[in-house]
């Protein structure tokens, strides 16, 4: 996944595109999601932090995570494994 790692970690059109990429692919395969905004938080060297703001059809409130891609996989913003 970070394949960041070996880009300008600070290019915002590559940040942008992750987050657009991984917004298809969350949209592609969970149908249940109405509207989703994921936003690029910050980038290192191995690291890489997001905030996903995720509408259910039939919810009315929506859910919030902050993610963080580190030691090769994904975790919550407090530090719990989700993957």
């Amino acid at each position: 996944m970070p394949e960041w790692q070996v880009h300008n970690q600070s290019d915002k059109h590559l940040q942008s595109w992750y987050c657009r990429q991984l917004r298809s692919a969350l949209l592609f395969h969970e149908p249940r999601i109405a509207a989703l905004q994921v936003n690029f938080k910050e980038a290192y060297c191995h690291t890489l932090a997001i905030s996903l703001e995720i509408m259910l059809y039939h919810d009315g409130e929506p859910l919030t995570f902050d993610l963080v891609w580190d030691n090769g996989g994904w975790c919550s913003a407090m530090l719990e494994n989700v993957s």
